[in-house]
């Protein structure tokens, strides 16, 4: 697929004001010329965000978060740079093309399409013509109702009923095949679905992608899906998800496993649930589910299997950073099962008793343990200090730390200790990098000295252009360490002599990379003071520049003669070392 052409992209950012977009997601106060809100990207105790309209951007004074509209759409609904343009150019209505003329599969993928529900409507009559099918249904509770919300359908038992019907509908067999309809073999061509009750797959468009059908007894396999095609990947959808989304205040989700489970809880009233396609959850799961709401609650299983699958799912959601409960399904159920035997009020009382992620993994280290036996009891606690090392809230460090040593008996003062030792292990062994990362709300810690002088400077000159001799006397646009801040300089450097003003909206649209966007949002979004009040941060961030040039220039030099010696190169390394001792000199004088 070809890249958005420039005009299309500056239609897009016109036509979606950025105060409007982002009012779609934080309350927003005007202050002065500019609008503040809570930033949704960090603990805001704020408002540490500001909008301004005039220049169409945002930047948080807290987190460092900055961009235009599309940088905001990109972080606040986990898109990447594509999907976010796409998103701005529905919400105003704009037809988006590509360069390099239309997407070359942008055909196959509509007929696909087509062929996908052509496919669902003649399952939907197959069913409705069905008693066998029809009953099926009935027995496991399922009503017309959800039959028809879900489009529920059934596969006659025949080798090739639906290739005959597509066929008369004027389908190819190749097309089939590429839709995932039937299977080819050594003993011919025939319908991948038979005797099934049938499950349409729909996209978060609405578009028939895939389908799951299930047996109608115990034969296996008990599930069958569309292999995946040109407009189905299992593990970046989620049955149900189109219709989820509808729902106007969104709170949650809940993720089960099987279609079953799922329609039967929609048919009960609840119509935040999905299913997992009877696949692990993905990262590409936790990015669409995210895009919807940041509180998820699994529900699988209770076998053994299911609990897996659950403590995997927690892994990938968490790291999405989107908040996780876990209901437990008791006596070794599914939610279906659960309902048709204690009916939903007592499974709404099961969401409301779900566990946090710590409790749940806590819960699932004590099973199969004897408390009472001190090998068991050691592996027991061993395990929850593994748990409890990995919080970061010093609260929640000390409340399940009290409970594991009034559960267990062990003194507190042990405990603590062994969880102290085992973060020190992590954070030495992660070179202290998923601390840093968890910190949030402090600006300093996520910018780089560097990287803030650098975008200081920047913004200074394209504020303030007398001051362009005195920064590139001392500095070259080369010493800039940060990639799109180097690019940006030498445009400056070459532009700001001829008079020549800097295009904000090329740079911005330059890049595609969520960071990079940052990065340059930031340049444009600094509110410089006064000429007279900056000289003192210019001649800092000037300094500071020098200093991380110099030094990675001195690191690159100790690496180049550390080879030198390894290589007996005794000439060069002396050349080298001379070079080495003029930086130190320059870096000593900053």
């Amino acid at each position: 697929m070809g890249r958005i052409p420039e005009d299309i992209i500056n239609k897009i950012i016109e036509y979606n004001d950025i105060v409007d977009v982002i009012s779609e997601y934080v309350q927003l106060k005007k202050v002065g010329r500019n609008y503040v809100g809570v930033c949704p990207f960090h603990n805001d105790k704020g408002p540490s965000l500001s909008v301004s309209p005039d220049k169409q951007l945002f930047h948080c004074f807290g987190c460092g978060a900055a961009g235009n509209t599309i940088g905001f759409i990109m972080k606040i609904r986990n898109y990447d740079y594509k999907d976010a343009l796409l998103y701005l150019a529905e919400r105003a209505g704009i037809d988006v093309s590509f360069d390099g003329s239309k997407d070359k599969n942008k055909d196959l993928k509509e007929k696909l399409y087509k062929i996908n529900l052509e496919a669902a409507r003649y399952f939907y009559n197959n069913l409705k013509s069905s008693k066998i099918a029809l009953n099926y249904l009935y027995s496991r509770g399922i009503d017309n109702k959800i039959i028809n919300r879900f489009g529920l359908g059934y596969s006659l038992n025949e080798w090739d009923a639906l290739i005959k019907h597509l066929k008369n509908m004027g389908y190819s067999e190749e097309e089939m095949s590429l839709a995932g309809l039937l299977v080819k073999s050594e003993k011919g061509i025939y319908d991948r679905f038979r005797n099934r009750i049938m499950f349409p797959i729909f996209d978060v468009k609405g578009r028939v992608i895939a389908f799951g059908g299930r047996v109608l007894d115990d034969s296996k396999p008990k599930y069958l899906n569309t292999s995946e095609t040109l407009v189905f990947e299992k593990g970046k959808n989620l049955y149900g998800l189109n219709y989820v989304i509808k729902n106007k205040n969104l709170e949650n989700i809940i993720v089960v496993e099987g279609y079953m489970d799922c329609i039967k809880l929609h048919q009960f009233g609840l119509n935040n649930v999905v299913a997992s396609l009877g696949t692990a959850l993905t990262t590409d799961h936790s990015k669409l589910l995210k895009r919807y709401t940041n509180n998820i609650y699994i529900c699988y299983d209770s076998d053994a299997a299911g609990q897996a699958a659950t403590l995997r799912g927690i892994e990938i959601l968490e790291s999405a950073g989107l908040n996780v409960k876990v209901i437990i399904v008791p006596s070794g159920k599914d939610p279906d099962e659960f309902v048709k035997n204690n009916g939903i009020d007592e499974f709404k009382k099961l969401i409301k008793d779900a566990l946090f992620i710590t409790d749940y993994r806590i819960l699932k280290a004590k099973e199969g343990k004897n408390i009472k036996n001190q090998f068991d009891k050691v592996k027991y606690v061993n395990e929850v200090v593994d748990v409890i090392s990995k919080l970061k809230d010093e609260v929640l460090v000390q409340h399940y730390s009290e409970k594991l040593s009034e559960e267990t008996g062990i003194s507190l003062n042990v405990i603590i200790d062994k969880v102290n030792k085992n973060r020190t292990n992590i954070t030495s062994k992660n070179n202290n990098s998923n601390i840093r990362n968890n910190i949030k709300g402090n600006i300093y810690n996520l910018i780089p000295a560097n990287k803030k002088a650098e975008a200081y400077i920047l913004s200074i000159l394209l504020n303030y252009p007398s001051f362009y001799e005195k920064v590139f006397t001392t500095i070259k646009p080369e010493e800039f360490l940060t990639e799109v801040y180097r690019e940006l300089a030498l445009e400056v450097l070459t532009k700001i002599p001829k008079g020549e003003e800097i295009d904000k909206n090329y740079f911005l649209n330059k890049y595609q990379e969520q960071e990079k966007i940052e990065d340059i949002a930031r340049v444009f979004s600094y509110s410089i003071g006064t000429e007279d009040d900056i000289a003192k941060l210019l001649n800092d961030s000037i300094k500071t520049v020098k200093r991380f040039s110099l030094e990675q220039k001195i690191n690159n030099l100790k690496s180049q003669i550390k080879k030198c010696e390894l290589e007996n190169d005794i000439h060069k390394s002396v050349q080298l070392m001379q070079h080495l001792i003029k930086l130190q000199k320059e870096l000593d004088q900053i």
